[in-house]
């Protein structure tokens, strides 16, 4: 069975859900300075989750094999299996932020402001840091295809 390989297409879906994602971060930031938008909150709350499931599918499934199949380097292998574990601690802080985001739209949320706002922070600054590396990879992908080399050469 051959190696998948990420086409045009797919560069492209994988561009717009980092895209969406960063986006989903402004929107979080704008939520959490104003709690009293509770349409807006129970969007981003059945957005959330969804979304990242979306991108990290992609990814899993066509970036980091094709990434791992041109790196030349074990380190790829390592590299790949952090970002993963990253992608279910992602998952799992994204279900805890979408209910809590529900609860708060239903005016039935327990936790402090001040706890909320340092989760949404910590999620926020997760997910843009995972963005920058996941695009990192894909550019260093392309750019060893380009050039026909192994990314670590």
């Amino acid at each position: 069975m051959s190696e998948p390989v990420l086409a045009a297409a797919d560069i492209g879906r994988l561009e717009t859900l980092h895209t969406r994602l960063l986006d989903l971060c402004l929107r979080l930031e704008e939520a959490a300075g104003d709690p009293a938008i509770a349409g807006e909150l129970r969007e981003l709350a059945e957005t959330i989750v969804p979304l990242l499931k979306s991108a990290h599918e992609l990814e899993e499934r066509l970036l980091f094999p094709d990434f791992d199949h041109h790196a030349g380097s074990h380190f790829a292998t390592i590299t790949i299996e952090r970002l993963k574990a990253e992608h279910r601690c992602d998952q799992f802080a994204a279900g805890e932020i979408s209910k809590t985001l529900q609860a708060i739209a239903d005016d039935c949320c327990t936790l402090p402001p001040e706890a909320v706002s340092r989760m949404i922070g910590g999620f926020q600054e997760s997910l843009r840091r995972h963005v920058f590396s996941e695009k990192m990879i894909l550019e260093a992908l392309l750019s060893a295809r380009e050039q026909s080399r192994d990314v670590f050469a």
